[in-house]
């Protein structure tokens, strides 16, 4: 019969195939919704400049268009931006998934580990223990973050423009900066706090699977000259020392042999009334 195969190797190594697969579409399908939106927001911002500009004077018909066409970008921005934000928290949880497959094969091969620079549960290399602790400048910088910088400066425009039509410049400019700051806040908190529902929801799954644990140190050697000494049970043997001969165990109960090299001899009377004396002195010679 020919030899089983490694079904726990299959599994695993099948198993990071279809991360990596997913991974990857997830990416695809990010980037595509992004790029969909900044076309979107492109032309949006070219028929409302046209707008603008080719009019001598700005009607209201005009700017309700132009309203129109800026809230209707700004609802897709805000749709792009939360399912950028589900995708993103997909792919860091893909990537966890992927690094425990990782750990469970090097382990597998320890002499493979220190040729493979991506990260695993025992040495994160040169990354990052898990891709969610980051600084959030990276949150604001992604795609996510992106979008909702886009979103925070159609909202800013727009409060400036209405405050504008009512007010100096000086407040419609402070009003619009105003909005832009808080939205891009507001937009990165939020993406941070789904980062840290994602930690701490992948933190508690880590901490369910003692298998998952990082490797503990390994056992010290024994150093030369001090061997390390075997757990004591009554009195075991010890072990040899250096030019001599290792210490057989004493078991206590059997009869001493007489220095002579003579074995201990009975009891010569052999009178009924000396057995008890004779067994307590073989009990006292015993435990010496």
């Amino acid at each position: 019969m020919g030899t089983d195969p490694d079904i726990d190797l299959t599994v695993a190594l099948t198993e990071y195939e279809r991360l990596t697969e997913a991974r990857r579409s997830i990416q695809d399908n990010s980037t595509a919704r992004f790029n969909f939106f900044l076309a979107v927001a492109s032309a949006a911002t070219a028929v409302s400049a046209g707008l603008v500009g080719t009019a001598a004077r700005f009607s209201p018909v005009r700017a309700g268009v132009v309203a129109s066409i800026g809230g209707l970008v700004l609802l897709l921005g805000l749709s792009v931006f939360v399912r950028q934000v589900e995708f993103n928290d997909r792919h860091r949880r893909y990537a966890v998934a992927m690094t425990a497959l990782r750990t469970y094969l090097l382990r597998r091969t320890p002499g493979v580990a220190p040729y493979v620079l991506m990260p695993t549960l025992d040495d994160p290399g040169p990354f990052a223990k898990e891709p969610f602790r980051r600084h959030w400048l990276r949150d604001a910088v992604g795609l996510a973050g992106t979008v909702g910088l886009l979103n925070s400066a159609l909202l800013g425009v727009g409060a400036a423009t209405a405050v504008l039509t009512a007010g100096p410049p000086w407040l419609a400019v402070g009003a619009g900066v105003a909005v832009l700051a808080g939205s891009v806040a507001a937009h990165v908190g939020y993406v941070r706090g789904r980062v840290a529902r994602s930690a701490a929801e992948v933190g508690t799954v880590l901490s369910r699977r003692p298998e998952l644990a990082p490797a503990g140190k390994p056992a010290q050697p024994a150093q030369a000259g001090n061997p390390a000494q075997p757990a004591q049970a009554g009195n075991p043997a010890q072990p040899a020392q250096a030019g001599k001969p290792a210490q057989p165990a004493q078991t206590a109960g059997p009869t001493q042999p007489d220095q002579t090299g003579e074995a201990a001899r009975p009891d010569q009377t052999g009178a009924p009334e000396d057995s008890a004396q004779t067994g307590t002195a073989r009990a006292s010679s015993s435990s010496t």
